[in-house]
C-alpha cells in the first residue's frame, strides 16, 4: 500500500515519545510540564498500547525545542531512542536473520507505532534503500522525523554490531528542504554521507546491497513468528476511544467545518454525553478542532502553490479574517507574513 493509497493515520503509539521525554527530564524539565503538554500522565503514556492523536507528537516537540532550547533536540534525544524504546517491532528488528528481513517487518509494522509516516523498502537493480515519507493526516513536523530517523540508524547499526560485523550498513541519507547553519551536528550524529534536496519531502536511506542479505544472526522461526504474533495482537487489540474518533472526524471533515453537531451525529450520542467523555480523556472538541486547525495551518503554509483563500477553506475557516485571527492567536503574526518569513529562511 502506497501512501498516497492508504488511509490517513491520525494516531500514533504514545511509548514511541518515552525515549524523547527522558532526555527532557534528563536537562532538567519538569515531569509536570510534560504531563500538561500531553494531558496524561508519564504513568499512562508507559502503558502498552496507549496510543494518542498526532497533534499531541507536534505539542510535545515544540515544548521540547522551547524548553531546551535546542534547535536539533529531536536529533539529540534519538540518541536514546535504541537504548530506552523496547517493543515488539524493535525486538522483531533484532531477532531478524538478515537486514532485508528486519527492514521487511519496519516497513510492514512501523505505521502502527507511527502513525504520521510511511516506510517503503526500495529495492532497485544494485541499489536498496528504506524511505520515510510523510502519510498522516498532520505532517511529523522536523524534530519529529529527526528522532525518528536517528532512531533507525541506530537500530541498523546495532544490529550489525551485534553480529560481529564491523562494517556500517548506511551508505548515505538524503534529508528533504536545504543544508542547516549547523550541518556539522547532523553529520557528526547520523555518521553517514548526508545530502540535502530542497524539492523532495522524503528522508531517504542507503543500504550496503552486500550487507542487505548477508546473515547476521541464526534463524529462529519460532521466535519471529511469536514476536510477529505479539504485534499483530497489539494492532488487533488496541483500543480507539472517543478522542481517537473525535481527532479522525475533525481531520476527515475539516474543510467542512467539523462541527461538534456532525460528529455527534456520526457516533449516535448527545451532545451532553460526547462533551462529558471527551472531557474525561482530558480534552473539549473545540480545543481538539483549534490544535488541529493550528498545526494543518502550518503544514498547507508550507506548499507555495496555495493561496491563502485556499488554505482558509481547507481549514474550514468561513473566511480569511477568520483564519488570520486564529494565526495570530497561535503564532502572533498573520499567515501571510508567516510564510513570507519562511521563505525568507529558507
Amino acid at each position: 500500500m502506497s501512501p498516497a493509497s492508504a488511509h490517513p493515520s491520525n494516531a500514533f503509539y504514545a511509548p514511541t515519545l518515552l525515549p524523547a521525554m527522558e532526555e527532557l527530564l534528563a536537562r532538567g524539565i519538569a515531569a509536570t510540564e510534560l504531563e500538561a503538554c500531553m494531558r496524561r500522565t508519564l504513568l499512562e503514556l508507559r502503558t502498552p498500547l496507549v496510543r494518542v492523536p498526532l497533534f499531541l507528537s507536534r505539542r510535545f516537540w515544540d515544548l521540547a525545542e522551547r524548553a531546551s532550547g535546542e534547535a536539533a533536540i529531536g536529533l539529540l534525544a534519538g540518541k536514546r531512542f535504541v537504548s530506552t524504546l523496547t517493543n515488539g517491532l524493535t525486538y522483531l528488528f533484532d531477532v531478524a536473520p538478515t537486514l532485508e528481513a528486519a527492514c521487511t517487518y519496519f516497513a510492514r509494522y512501523f505505521p502502527y507505532f507511527n502513525g504520521s509516516l510511511y516506510i517503503e523498502l526500495r529495492i532497485e537493480d544494485d541499489s536498496v534503500a528504506l524511505v520515510l515519507s510523510e502519510c498522516g493526516a498532520l505532517l511529523s513536523g522536523r524534530q519529529s522525523r529527526e528522532y525518528t530517523l536517528v532512531g533507525i540508524c541506530s537500530l541498523l547499526r546495532r544490529k550489525l554490531l551485534a553480529s560481529g560485523i564491523a562494517q556500517d550498513p548506511l551508505l548515505g541519507i538524503q534529508l528533504p528542504g536545504h543544508a542547516p547553519a549547523n550541518a556539522e551536528l547532523y553529520e557528526q550524529t547520523l555518521r553517514a554521507p548526508l545530502h540535502w534536496c530542497s524539492d523532495v519531502s522524503e528522508m531517504v536511506l542507503q543500504l550496503q546491497p552486500a550487507l542487505f542479505l548477508q546473515p547476521l544472526s541464526p534463524a529462529n522461526p519460532e521466535l519471529e513468528a511469536t514476536l510477529v504474533g505479539i504485534v499483530e495482537q497489539a494492532r488487533g487489540q488496541t483500543q480507539r476511544t472517543l478522542l481517537d474518533e473525535a481527532a479522525d472526524h475533525i481531520a476527515g471533515t475539516l474543510a467542512e467545518g467539523a462541527s461538534f453537531q456532525s460528529f455527534c451525529k456520526t457516533r449516535h450520542l448527545t451532545e451532553r454525553t460526547a462533551a462529558r467523555r471527551l472531557l474525561s480523556h482530558g480534552w473539549r472538541y473545540s480545543e481538539l478542532l483549534d490544535e488541529q486547525r493550528r498545526y494543518k495551518a502550518l503544514d498547507l503554509l508550507d506548499d507555495p502553490v496555495l493561496s491563502l483563500a485556499q488554505i482558509t477553506d481547507r481549514l474550514g475557516y468561513g473566511d480569511l479574517q477568520s483564519f488570520s485571527r486564529a494565526f495570530g492567536r497561535w503564532y502572533g503574526s498573520g499567515p501571510g507574513a508567516w510564510r513570507e518569513a519562511q521563505r525568507r529562511r529558507g
